[in-house]
């Protein structure tokens, strides 16, 4: 039983901390396809380099029902002078999934937005990845993350 709960507690410590990083954006963040460079000598141990962010999404699938609304909040984590608004997209969706507002922002003074997912009646069942990006105003690299939707039925 306690080998159990040490491999249980193990096996979730590497999913909170490694699974949650998507790609960072931002004008100081590296281009999608880096050049023959060492990316790694500019970035900070811990926390955001600066001018870069990332988005964070719900860590487990967010779990929706064919006819239900959701509530999700998606944040954002900002390196040292990144003062730019971000909005955000989705790509990938399932059909019969929607975001509302479509296209939110989360401004410069805001850690998060809070967004809906609704199921329409008919929307298609399973296990979905959703394409969350950020695309900043004052420029420079998108940040991408994986949101992961599951659509049960009524």
């Amino acid at each position: 039983m306690k080998k159990s709960f040490v491999g249980l507690a193990g096996t979730a410590l590497i999913l909170i901390c490694g699974c949650t990083q998507g790609v960072p954006g931002g004008p100081g963040a590296p281009p999608a396809s880096p050049p023959a460079t060492n990316q790694t000598a500019n970035k900070p141990i811990i926390g955001e380099a600066k001018e870069t962010f990332t988005l964070s999404v719900p860590l487990l699938a967010t779990s929706l029902k064919q006819g239900e609304a959701k509530v999700i909040d998606i944040s954002i984590n900002r390196g040292t002078n990144l003062d730019a608004d971000v909005t955000l997209s989705f790509s990938e969706l399932p059909t019969g999934l929607s975001v509302n507002p479509p296209s939110p922002g989360i401004m410069h003074g805001e850690s998060k937005v809070s967004i809906t997912l609704t199921a329409a009646d008919d929307a298609a069942l399973g296990d979905f990845v959703v394409k969350v990006t950020g695309h900043p105003s004052k420029g420079g690299v998108d940040a991408v993350n994986d949101l992961k939707l599951t659509v049960t039925e009524k």
